[in-house]
């Protein structure tokens, strides 16, 4: 496992304090994941993964290893919005899903509805 904790915590300006009060755990514990000394369990790694703003499969090394399988981030308009997602809290977030989900129905019905039917245009 290639963690790279430390890295990734400097990278985010936090020391090893901040970093465990954001995980729930101790600074000692910090320093043994960061010495490769102990691993966090599956529940702490999702809590890194929100702090560090990836996924597991990228905090564990899994990409490293098979870099073929690394998903390209989308670009554009795309992109931005999932990086407004992310960034957005869980309530945000919640409304931000249901709009895409009316948007895309809407887009359904339109691209579907014979022509003059008269769907609201976006």
């Amino acid at each position: 496992m290639n963690l790279r904790l430390r890295e990734r915590r400097e990278a985010l300006g936090l020391n090893q304090k901040e970093l465990a009060q954001k995980v729930g755990k101790s600074f000692r514990t910090i320093q043994s994941w960061e010495r490769e000394e102990s691993y966090p369990n599956a529940e702490l790694v999702g809590a890194l993964c929100e702090v560090f703003k990836t996924d597991p499969n990228d905090l564990l090394g899994w990409y490293e290893e098979h870099p073929e399988g690394k998903p390209t981030a989308p670009v554009g308009a795309e992109g931005e919005l999932i990086t407004c997602y992310r960034q957005s809290t869980e309530k945000s977030r919640s409304k931000i899903l249901e709009t895409a989900r009316d948007q895309a129905e809407l887009s359904k019905a339109q691209v579907a509805a014979p022509e003059g039917e008269g769907l609201e245009a976006d």
